[in-house]
């Protein structure tokens, strides 16, 4: 008989500061045989979910997690067994552990103490105890009973905060308390705006592209960048330096099911404006299957919101760290405005702007709020690619 061993399958470090993973389902149950690579089970992280595959052909052996549950990196979720040779030539993604798998270690506690927790329905190995080196007494017994009947309002329920909100939550947090932010708005007349994007839509359709208001907006944003690096940069406060960015990563703020996340458009700048729809498209498309990598999710330079897509008209974005700035696009819309000294109705298009404060003033917001308006405004010159890519579809 070949010799075999108990390998833990353990949480990789994805990097971009994860510190934790849910397990959302186990796609391999215990005993079964799986294949090198095969997917075993579904996490999700607070960027993407992902599917993580078996480092070698073998037998799981022991689900070591629930589904539901949180774990930090380097946590062991199962125990696979496969050939002492496939151990051995393993480099990473997975951690020999052992010849046999080791039980788990009984609880201590007194038979008394036992049949107390028997009784009030309370698993002692959910219980710290607090007596000589770690036993467990009756009165922890009946503490865990007590908080375990602990009432709770007939007219409110609780349910876990799933890892993707909750890392919402902290990194939005984080953000608010340690980016002093400054938000300026405007009002921007779209009517060339609309008129452009109607216009290219037919040619854009034959291609097989779908042409919306937010490619334009990418264009213009990366038009911006161009003229005012200092938005196109981060702040390294520990060497007291500014990182400008010599490429264009786009975070385009995309909602899921699971909450917002911010795939990234790779080198934003080289796109024409059909390629930045496919890519755009492309990329929500993964996000909402849920096929993201982690790569996807990092190293973006400056971030786009359009919460015009759900019909908002203005709203307040909230910068991504390490990131000094982020641009939200609100719904188009017809409103009264001056026009030569005369009231017309016109469509509106309103922006908002947040910039790290640290790095960026008011007068450099109001000079990159200008230079972004007036490209939406007279949007020609967005269209300088797109005309080529026109052309190819005639």
């Amino acid at each position: 008989m070949n010799a075999t061993t108990i390998l833990d399958i353990t949480l990789p470090d994805v990097g971009e500061g994860i510190a934790e993973a849910e397990i959302i389902e186990w796609l391999a149950h215990e005993d079964e045989a799986v294949a090198e690579d095969q997917a075993i089970v579904l996490i999700s992280t607070d960027k993407a979910t992902v599917e993580l595959p078996a480092p070698a052909a073998g037998v799981l052996r022991k689900q070591l997690v629930e589904p539901g549950t949180s774990v930090p990196v380097g946590s062991a979720l199962a125990h696979l067994e496969v050939s002492a040779e496939a151990a051995a030539a393993l480099q990473g993604g997975a951690a020999p552990a052992h010849s046999e798998a080791e039980p788990p270690r009984r609880p201590q506690a007194a038979p008394v103490t036992r049949r107390l927790a028997q009784q009030l329905g309370i698993d002692l190995s959910t219980i710290t105890g607090s007596g000589p080196d770690g036993r467990i007494l009756d009165i922890d017994v009946r503490r865990a009973a007590d908080l375990q009947r602990a009432p709770h309002a007939p007219d409110e329920e609780r349910m876990p905060l799933h890892s993707v909100r909750r890392a919402i939550a902290q990194s939005t947090t984080a953000s608010w308390q340690a980016i002093p932010h400054i938000v300026e708005f405007r009002q921007i007349d779209a009517a060339e705006l609309v008129r452009a994007r109607d216009a290219l839509r037919p040619r854009a359709t034959r291609g097989g592209t779908h042409l919306t208001f937010l490619p334009f907006f990418v264009r213009a944003v990366v038009r911006s960048l161009e003229q005012h690096a200092r938005f196109n940069a981060c702040l390294d406060i520990e060497r007291s330096e500014v990182i400008y960015r010599r490429t264009y990563d786009i975070g385009i703020a995309t909602a899921t099911e699971e909450g917002l996340i911010v795939p990234v458009l790779r080198d934003a700048g080289r796109l024409s404006l059909f390629e930045t729809a496919d890519a755009i498209r492309a990329l929500s498309e993964r996000a909402r299957n849920r096929t993201l990598s982690a790569d996807d999710l990092a190293g973006g330079t400056f971030t786009i919101t359009n919460f015009g897509s759900y019909g908002t008209w203005l709203g307040t974005p909230i910068i991504r760290s390490p990131e000094v700035g982020i641009a939200g696009f609100g719904r188009i819309g017809d409103a009264v405005v001056p026009v030569d000294g005369a009231a017309a109705v016109r469509p509106v298009l309103s922006v908002s702007v947040a910039t790290d404060h640290r790095l960026n003033d008011g007068l450099h917001l109001a000079e990159f709020l200008d230079t972004l308006s007036e490209l939406l405004a007279d949007p020609i010159l967005l269209l300088a690619d797109a005309s080529r890519q026109e052309r190819s579809t005639d």
